[in-house]
Parts: structure tokens; sequence; C-alpha cells
């Protein structure tokens, strides 16, 4: 690391400290007596809201404690607020909130119409706000601010709702604002986020970021960002290194790109890159970037797949960072410990209520607050925010991990979603990862992408799986494992299995490149490649994409 570089990564260090040391030992102080931080936070939601429609409707201005607020507002989903957002929108009228949205977070992977988050001025300054807190955990408890930052954000503007606000990814906007100083720290222009055509923004992503020798911390919400970004820089090798050769764009970025910061001309780093290519038979992220100290990324859910598959190639020293649980409708919670990923719910600003896993999927819909909270439990989150959701029924589940003071952590677990039976077996989407993951490394599978579908007709499961590695043995001998693996997970599936009922689960290996094309086909499809998610236990009727299509000769 240079001089300059050094400068730089002290005063960024030392900034954070000075600007969010105070702020961070604030909200480890209301973890001290998180009852009274959740009344706190209740009563502020409601007296600023309450001249709304919505809190007219339900008489915020009576409501005194959580079980009053409980009984006047029934749990509500996006459908249910929806035309109260777009009123809102396209009036102004203050519907759901005193102050007038500035931004919408547009979801992504929603069937029917796309959801719209709005954010006020206020919830884009506390997002802001939550961003520098988690730089300075990870400062603290990390060496991942030393050099440059591969940050992916999404794009900032996608479009404009009927009033003209505009609405994309809070994410990119937030990027936008930030300093020339920070802005100096990152490999990936802003404009690169704009990028609409798919193959274009990847392969502007792998110059840049082949291009980049220092670089200590890689962000990007969904490790899958990651597969494909090395997919493209070993696929468009020879695009890739005659840019930083040339120090310039090839052609077919040039109008996608003009104005941005073209990519530096490094001869030496582009033969060392070519030797690393030749004498590996292809790039990986170590190679890249040997400095790499941290992948700040999520973990939980269907993003362990692909985390998995990308850790062989880490430098020995390079942690893995959660980014918490981070939905389109509420940051849930904070990584406040980088060392040791304790992620802290928000609670000064958010209030949530929960519902144990199996309570509620029985219909016994007990709502209990951060405080009541047992650790090692499964549990469906519903949240009220300032930006006008009120008991908003997240449909994700998550589990306590451990204790901050008196407030729980929470780590995301799956969506409620992902949950498949076809004759009463209750398969849920962690017990299908465990039991693939755990195969697939017994017997030395490196996976790549998998998805697993309940065929209700046939009352079978299949595991279509792309691997790096070959199986040892047969694709029944792995089918058999998992099988078997599933059984000791649920009992219900083993019951099912042994009673012949489910049909025995099989296994079919992909052709390479096809967890690529499923994942092209879902953005096409109306999915934001930035934040894109897949489940990957899923009914093979509600499945649109053909994987049979994908299915390697045998």
């Amino acid at each position: 690391m240079s001089l300059t570089d050094k400068l730089a990564h002290f005063a960024y260090r030392w900034g954070l400290r000075l600007t969010q040391g105070g702020r961070y030992a604030s909200l480890m102080a209301a973890a001290k007596d998180p009852k009274a931080a959740q009344t706190d936070a209740l009563t502020r939601i409601l007296q600023t809201n309450a001249d709304t429609d919505f809190g007219k409707r339900h008489d915020f201005a009576s409501i005194r404690a959580v079980d009053d607020f409980r009984r006047a507002v029934p749990v509500q989903d996006y459908e249910d607020l929806r035309p109260l957002i777009e009123r809102q929108e396209a009036s102004g009228d203050p519907c759901l909130t005193r102050d007038r949205p500035v931004y919408y977070h547009r979801t992504s992977g929603t069937l029917g119409e796309p959801k719209n988050i709005p954010i006020t001025q206020a919830g884009l300054n506390r997002i802001r706000q939550y961003q520098r807190i988690f730089a300075y955990a990870v400062s603290r408890d990390t060496r991942a601010l030393e050099g440059k930052i591969f940050g992916v954000t999404g794009q900032a503007i996608e479009g404009r709702m009927q009033g003209g606000t505009p609405y994309g990814s809070a994410s990119g906007l937030l990027s936008r604002s930030q300093s020339k100083f920070v802005h100096g720290r990152y490999v990936l222009p802003t404009s690169v986020a704009d990028i609409d055509d798919y193959d274009a923004r990847y392969l502007a992503m792998a110059i840049y970021a082949a291009s980049a020798p220092n670089v200590t911390a890689i962000g990007t919400a969904n490790p899958s960002t990651l597969v494909r970004l090395v997919s493209v820089i070993n696929r468009e090798a020879e695009k890739v290194l005659r840019s930083i050769t040339d120090g310039e764009f090839p052609a077919s970025l040039a109008h996608h790109l003009s104005g941005a910061r073209k990519p530096a001309r490094d001869r030496t780093r582009a033969s060392a890159l070519a030797q690393h290519l030749k004498a590996d038979a292809g790039l990986n992220l170590g190679a890249i970037w040997p400095d790499l100290k941290a992948v700040m990324t999520w973990t939980g859910g269907s993003c362990g797949v692909p985390l998995r598959s990308l850790t062989a190639s880490f430098p020995s020293e390079t942690r893995i960072v959660e980014l918490g649980y981070v939905a389109s409708e509420v940051q849930g919670t904070l990584n406040i410990d980088a060392a040791r990923n304790i992620c802290l719910p928000l609670l000064r600003d958010t209030v949530y209520e929960f519902v144990d896993r199996d309570a509620w999927e029985r219909g016994d819909a007990r709502f209990l607050s951060l405080h009541e909270l047992e650790p090692g439990s499964e549990y469906y989150v519903f949240v009220t925010t300032s930006e006008g959701l009120y008991r908003y029924h997240m449909n994700d589940i998550v589990r306590v991990t451990d204790m901050v003071h008196r407030t729980p952590s929470l780590v995301f677990v799956q969506k409620g979603k992902g949950v498949t039976s076809i004759t009463g077996e209750k398969l849920y989407e962690a017990q299908a990862l465990q039991a693939v993951s755990d195969t697939l490394s017994k017997n030395a599978v490196a996976p790549i992408f998998f998805v697993m579908l309940a065929d209700r007709e046939a009352a079978q499961y299949t595991l279509f799986l792309e691997a790096n590695t070959a199986p040892c043995g047969s694709c029944d001998d792995i089918a058999r494992a998992i099988d078997q693996s599933l059984c000791a997970l649920n009992i219900e599936y083993g019951g099912k299995r042994g009673s012949g009922r489910l049909a025995p689960l099989k296994v079919k290996a992909l052709k390479p490149g096809a967890g690529e094309a499923y994942r092209a086909d879902r953005v096409a499809a109306g999915q934001r490649d930035a934040q894109f998610k897949y489940l990957h236990l899923q009914y093979a009727d509600e499945c649109a994409f053909e994987f049979d299509a994908h299915v390697a000769a045998r």
C-alpha cells in the first residue's frame, strides 16, 4: 500500500471514529433495555403520523402501549397498503406518513405488480447513518478499509412514479451522494450501475475489477454477483486484459461508459494476470486481489451456496462480514461486531414483533416483542417503521443467535415461502440447504448452483445441480445420501419416504452455465440483478425455468 493510501486510510478510520463512535455507543446503550427503547420508538412513530389517513383510521393518538397498538392495527401486507401508497404519491395527501416520500425502494422478485416502498428524507438520512456506523464497526474490527473497495450497488433511479418521485435502489442513490474522498476509495464508478444491458454491465465490472490491484474489501448484497463476475472475467479474459494493457474500454462498452473513468493502463498487471490465467487455467478473486481482507455480503438463506463456492479462492486472512438482515422494506439489523458477525436490531427506529415459527404455521398468532425472544428459536418478523409500514408482515424467518446486553441478535434464515409439502412433509429450504451442502461437502463436490424442485404430480423431489468438480460416484449415489440426510433432518419427510408416499429424490447434473442462464432468465423477467435472490426449494409447477433443457448428457 502506497503512502498516499496509508494516509487516506488513517484519515478515513479516524474520521469514522470521531463521527460514529458516539452513535455506536448510543445504540449499544439502548440494547441494555430493549423494552424501553421499543416503547419510545413506537410512541415517536405514532405521534409523528397520528394525523395521516391511516393514523386517524386506527386512532394512533389514543394508543399508549404495544398491546393497544396490536388491538387497533391488524397485521398488514403490501397489498393492504398499496392503495394508500399510490394515493399519497398521486395526491400528496398524508395517507401513510406525515412527510411526503422523496424516494421509493422498488423490490425485486415479487409476483405481479412490483412493490414500491416509500422512503422519506428522514428515512434516507437514517439509512445513510446506518451505513456509517457499519463502516465504523468494519474499520474497528478488520483491516478491510485499508485499500480500495469493490462495492456493487443497484441503479439509483430506475424510473419515476406517477407523481414524479424517483424509484430504484437506495444503495445506488446513497452511493451517488458520497463525498469525493469516499468516492475515491471505490473501484466502480456509479455509472456502471446505470448500464441496462446485463452482459455489458458485467463486462465493465470485470474490467474495473481486474485493473485494480489494491482492493482490500468487497461489498455486494448477494455473493452470486461475484460468481458471475469471476465467470465473465475468465470468459472475456482477452477483452479484459486488452483493456488493462491499453487503458481503454472495448468498442462494445464505449457508448455505455462515455465520460466514465477509464481503466488504469498497466501492462505489468495485465501480464501478471495473463500468467495466472495460463498457470491456473483461470483467474479467481484471490489471484486478482491477493490483499483482500473482507467480503461484506449476505450469508444467510440461499446466499450461502454461491459464497461457499468462492471462499476456497479467497486469501487465507479474508473475513466474511455479514451485511445484516436487510430488505427493501426495512433495515432489520446492523452488524455491530464485524469480527464475530453479531447483528443487532435497530431498536430505536423500528418496532419489531415476532411470532414463533411453528406457532405461526399452525395458525397460533401470539405476538412477542424483542425482549421476549429465546436464543436459538426461530420467528416470523413483523415491523412498524417511520416510513408508513405498520405491523407489516415481512414473511421472513429469523433466528436468535446471541444476546447483546438484553437484546437478541438476529440472523436471516429464509423466506417464509421457502417451504414445500407434497404429502404433508413440510420440507423447509434450510433443511434442503443443509442436506445438500453437507452431502456435497462429504463427497468433495463444489456446487456452483442448485435448486430442488418438488413435483406434486410425481410426489418426488429433484435436485438440479451445477458443480465445478465432478461428483465422486454417480448422481444416484449423491441422491441417496441427500435423501437419507433429509430423512434425518425432517421426521415427517422420513415418515413419508418410509411409507412410500414420497418417491426417492433424484439428482440431475446441469451443464456449465446453467445457473447463469437461470439468473439471466429471472432478471429478464423483472428481478433486479444487484439484489438477485432465489429459493433453493420450489414447487416444480411454479418454476418458470426449464431446467431439464440444461441437464448434462450422462
